[in-house]
């Protein structure tokens, strides 16, 4: 008998209240996790209702996380490009000035020429190094093989095959064909396949001027800025316009900077006095002229790449702050719910030490 009443009574009855008041614990626990960070749990689990909600838009949050992201390291390559491109505008620009020098009486002796073409050498040294520009991640002129140098090799463009093919050309020089020098020397820069990256030259051999402009078309980066939405970002090392092509043009802006610069760096020892010499100048700070304009474009397009970027994530973070606020509504708790419920809670867990410390004093009379 005495045993039967003591599983029923003192015992049974301590089992249960032990296992109610780790329950209510438990729930005093997560009161004080809801206080102090104003979100009903933890976890995906602790959200009840709400759960689904919540999972729904996280992974849309990472996304649009995640196209911040592309915005962000797509902003800083194009300004890396940006001032790239400056800095090459610049060598054209100088070239451009230096050539009205050796048309003219004052800078048309062997000496002056002979120091231009120098200039012309280490500008095409400027112009490699500025051709390899890299962000910390990619080269910006590579196009998206841009983990791959657009310049093959580590020489500078005046060590190149292709400077000497046309050193030889320009050689040749006389007084009735420097439209044919310059002609011949576009040819052969067209046609070299020694000075940028494979990735960037068209399959035909030799290739047309058309098939090389539409090869660096094909190998613009793009970057996703939402769902399936994707921008053409930065630019390429011989990317140009097929309406720019001619005889003594390649289309490609920085192509015919690099024949240019090539030309005038083998003119070394000429003067006013040299068969063909003022006409060939003259050509030449035609072309730089217009190279000078096409350059100046490519930075134009950049800068309205770069503002396209800025207005996307003024977009994407309004977006992002609405879905956070949304995840936020979901995961927030009811701070009057909680509060009622912390009052219920300290009272059940108050009335069942009373009534674990009362049963201790109660003896089997208690029970009959």
């Amino acid at each position: 008998m005495s045993t039967s009443v003591g599983q029923f009574g003192s015992s049974g009855a301590s089992v249960i209240l032990n296992a109610s008041i780790q329950k209510l614990t438990q729930a005093q626990s997560q009161i004080a996790w809801q206080t102090s960070t104003q979100t009903i749990g933890e976890t995906f689990a602790d959200l009840g209702t709400n759960r689904a909600t919540a999972l729904s838009l996280a992974p849309k949050i990472s996304q649009v996380t995640s196209w911040q992201n592309n915005i962000t390291q797509a902003q800083s390559s194009l300004k890396i490009t940006a001032s790239a491109l400056q800095q090459i505008a610049s060598l054209a620009q100088n070239m451009a000035t230096n050539l009205l020098s050796m048309s003219g009486t004052s800078g048309s002796s062997a000496t002056a020429t002979d120091a231009y073409a120098a200039q012309a050498q280490s500008a095409l040294t400027e112009l490699t190094s500025a051709l390899n520009t890299s962000d910390g991640t990619s080269y910006v002129f590579a196009g998206n093989a841009s983990n791959e140098k657009p310049l093959q090799g580590n020489a500078s463009l005046s060590d190149s095959t292709l400077a000497s093919t046309i050193a030889s050309t320009v050689k040749s020089l006389t007084s009735s064909n420097a439209s044919s020098i310059m002609e011949s020397v576009t040819s052969a820069t067209n046609d070299d396949k020694s000075i940028f990256a494979s990735t960037l030259y068209a399959s035909g051999n030799p290739a047309t001027t058309t098939q090389n402009l539409q090869q660096a078309a094909s190998s613009q980066r793009y970057t996703v800025i939402s769902s399936g939405e994707t921008m053409q970002i930065g630019a390429v090392a011989t990317q140009g316009n097929a309406s720019d092509v001619s005889s003594t043009s390649t289309g490609s802006p920085i192509k015919d900077l690099m024949r240019d610069l090539m030309v005038v760096s083998s003119m070394s020892g000429m003067s006013s006095d040299t068969s063909g010499y003022a006409d060939l100048v003259k050509q030449l700070h035609a072309s730089l002229t217009t190279t000078v304009s096409q350059i100046t474009n490519m930075e134009t397009t950049i800068g309205t790449q770069q503002n396209t970027l800025t207005a996307r994530a003024s977009l994407l973070a309004s977006m992002q702050t609405s879905l956070q606020t949304q995840l936020s509504n979901a995961r927030s708790v009811d701070v009057a719910q909680v509060a009622i419920h912390s009052q219920d809670v300290n009272t059940s867990l108050k009335a069942s030490f009373i009534l674990i410390s009362d049963m201790k004093d109660m003896s089997l009379a208690n029970y009959i």
